[in-house]
């Protein structure tokens, strides 16, 4: 398990479940917090192979900086990136901008790693 967190409130736990790489930030996701984010996305995009989660549970804010860095992966890793319970705030946030389709949402990890 790696933690990274920035001093602008987010935390971001990783982990492996089964053949799927989890990323879990924690806390406000803006253009100040993004980066480890950004950096995980883009590493996965790069050399991953198994499904990317990104568990959006306990984000508390975000704003277009996390909207920015998933549209940016979502050519390189298609399918692959899976979002998980996204909070009230973040799929308010895909619907305002009417993104609640662009990306494939699960309920929870399991369905996440094991359905395509």
């Amino acid at each position: 398990m790696h933690t990274r967190s920035t001093e602008h409130h987010m935390l971001l736990v990783t982990h492996r479940l089964g053949h799927a790489v989890v990323l879990a930030p924690q806390g406000e996701v803006d253009l100040e917090s993004v980066g480890p984010l950004r950096l995980a996305l883009d590493a996965e995009a790069r050399h991953g192979e198994g499904p990317v989660v990104l568990d959006l549970s306990a984000v508390r804010f975000a704003d277009t900086a996390l909207v920015n860095a998933l549209l940016r992966v979502r050519p390189e890793l298609g399918d692959r990136l899976r979002m998980v319970a996204p909070s009230a705030l973040v799929t308010r946030l895909l619907r305002v901008l009417c993104l609640e389709s662009a990306f494939t949402i699960r309920d929870s990890r399991d369905a996440a790693v094991n359905r395509p």
